[in-house]
C-alpha cells in the first residue's frame, strides 16, 4: 500500500511512521511475479482509506471527505489534471448546539483539482445553486488530498472478471473516452456488480463519477465536469447517466437522466491483498 499526500496551503505536513522499506520490498516481490506471468504492476487507489480535506477560512472547519473517483483529463498539450470527486452529505449548520440539519435540506458534494473546484447543491427542484465553481483560492483556506494507492491485477476476459465478483474481491473500474484533443481516464470502485456465472456476462453499474463534456466551451476545464454514474459490460465501450436539470410536470428538478453510450475502453482491476 502507498500513501500519497499533496497539500495546497501552509499549514499541514505529511504523515510521518511510513515503512518505505516494506513497501519497497512488497513493490519488488509483485514486480518480480508480474514478470513471470508477463505483465506489469498495476496500482489503483484504495477508495476506502482516500479522502480530500478542505479547510474553511480561519481553520474554522477542516472537512474530510472521502474520495467517490478520480477523472484524469489530458488536454490537447498533453498536460493531465486529476479531479477528484468527493462523497455526499446533506446540507448542515457545522458546529450547531442542537437542530443540525437545514431544513430545506440538499445534496452536498463536488470535485477538487490542484487549482479549481465546484461544490453541487442538489435540491428537490433544480436551483440556480446547483454548481458552484472556480478557483479554490479564492473560496477556502487550504486542500489537502491524501489519496492511497494499492496494487491490483488487471482482469482478462469476462469469466476473470465473472469469478472475481463471485469471490467478493474489491474491485475497481477504469473507463478511457476522448474525442482527440481532450481524453479522459475515470477511475472509480466497482459498488454494485452484477455477474451471471451461467453464461458467463457481467455488468458495471456504479457512480457517482466525473463524467467530461468534451464539447462544452468553457473557461475552466471543472466546467465541462458533471455528476454521473456509469454502466459497461464489455471492454468497448461505456453508458453513462448524468445529473442535469429535467423537466417534470412543469418543474425543473435535477435528475439523472438522458442515458448516452460512448466508445471507450473499459478495464476491471482486481485490487490485490
Amino acid at each position: 500500500m502507498r500513501e500519497h499526500w499533496r497539500f495546497c496551503g501552509s499549514i499541514w505536513t505529511g504523515p510521518s511512521g511510513v515503512d518505505h522499506q516494506d513497501e519497497g520490498n512488497a513493490t519488488r516481490r509483485l514486480e518480480d511475479a508480474k514478470k513471470n506471468r508477463g505483465q506489469k504492476p498495476v496500482t489503483v487507489h484504495d477508495y476506502g482509506k482516500s479522502f480530500v480535506t478542505f479547510v474553511t477560512e480561519g481553520r474554522r472547519n477542516n472537512a474530510r471527505l472521502q474520495v467517490e473517483s478520480v477523472c484524469s483529463l489530458t488536454d490537447e498539450t498533453g498536460n493531465t489534471t486529476d479531479y477528484v470527486f468527493y462523497a455526499s452529505c446533506k446540507s448542515e449548520h457545522t458546529f450547531a448546539r442542537r437542530d443540525l440539519f437545514i431544513e430545506d435540506n440538499y445534496d452536498f458534494f463536488g470535485i477538487f483539482s490542484d487549482e479549481e473546484y465546484v461544490i453541487y447543491r442538489t435540491h428537490s427542484i433544480h436551483t440556480d445553486r446547483f454548481r458552484e465553481e472556480g478557483l479554490w483560492r479564492d473560496r477556502f483556506e487550504a486542500i489537502r488530498f491524501d489519496l492511497v494507492d494499492v496494487e491490483a491485477e488487471k482482469l482478462e476476459g469476462t469469466n476473470e472478471i465473472v469469478q472475481a465478483s463471485l469471490r467478493n474481491v474489491p474491485l475497481v473500474g477504469r473507463v478511457e473516452i476522448g474525442d482527440g484533443d481532450l481524453n479522459a481516464t475515470i477511475e472509480f470502485p466497482i459498488k454494485t456488480m452484477n455477474a451471471n456465472d451461467i453464461e458467463p456476462i457481467y455488468q458495471v453499474d456504479t457512480g457517482p463519477l466525473s463524467f467530461p463534456d468534451f464539447s462544452a466551451d468553457v473557461n475552466l476545464h471543472i466546467e465541462r465536469l458533471s455528476p454521473a454514474y456509469v454502466a459497461y459490460n464489455a471492454p468497448d465501450f461505456a453508458d453513462f447517466v448524468v445529473q442535469q436539470p429535467l423537466r417534470v410536470n412543469g418543474t425543473t428538478v435535477t435528475h439523472y437522466s438522458n442515458p448516452i453510450s460512448l466508445p471507450a475502453e473499459t478495464s476491471v482491476l482486481a485490487v490485490k491483498g
